[in-house]
């Protein structure tokens, strides 16, 4: 006795069944390994563009005199280190505009990540299809500005000024869509302050602040 065939169109359906839990099985296991891999390429990617930008059309034209007021006295002595408000607001309205420009042509391009290399095999990294991800700037650019001052020989001190910039980019690989935060540091101008250094300095806000407590001059 033979046993009883099944209809074609039921062979036909199991099998699709078969394939698609096949193919779900396959993009749950390097979904979340393509998404990470892709996050990690869109950051570098977004940091590289930001500070070549920056750098580019941005730092080379600032002198650290343009940004701020060393005050002396009678005697020669720095008695406030007071920031130029308005040529700073210049600058950071300046880098936002860059800052979006370089994130908006970076999202006319594309990057490919080896089918391989999502696997976490060194030997298969750059084998296998090509999976295209895109990005794209959303949201605003965040642009601050960051003192420090630091200790430079004896009697020296070393005014560092720096532009923290974040804003995110959203990577869209097949079937999934994320929002990566893109960060970056950016060093704009310096100065060595030869004397002895006020306690206080005057940021953005005209408010008096005090120095780094390392580089306040020590009582005898």
């Amino acid at each position: 006795m033979y046993g009883r065939r099944w209809p074609g169109g039921l062979k036909v359906l199991v099998l699709v069944g078969l394939i698609v839990l096949l193919v779900r099985l396959i993009d749950i296991s390097i979904t979340p390994s393509l998404v990470e891999i892709a996050r990690a390429r869109a950051q570098l990617e977004g940091v590289r563009s930001i500070n070549s930008a920056i750098n580019t059309r941005v730092v080379n034209e600032i002198e650290y005199q343009d940004l701020i007021c060393v005050h002396k006295d009678d005697r020669g002595q720095i008695v406030l280190i007071q920031p130029n408000t308005v040529k700073i607001n210049r600058l950071m309205a300046r880098t936002v505009l860059e800052v979006e420009d370089s994130l908006e042509k970076l999202g006319e391009r594309a990057f490919d990540i080896p089918l391989g290399q999502v696997f976490g095999s060194s030997f298969l990294a750059g084998y296998g299809p090509k999976i295209r991800v895109r990005m794209f700037p959303v949201g605003t650019v965040d642009v601050n500005v960051i003192n420090k001052f630091e200790s430079a020989g004896i009697n020296q001190t070393r005014h560092l000024i720096y532009l923290k910039i974040t804003s995110k980019m959203r990577i869209a690989v097949p079937f999934v869509g994320e929002e990566v935060r893109v960060a970056t540091t950016v060093p704009v101008a310096e100065n060595i302050i030869i004397g002895t250094v006020p306690e206080t300095y005057v940021n953005l806000s005209n408010q008096a602040l005090p120095l780094y407590p390392a580089l306040q001059p020590k009582s005898h």
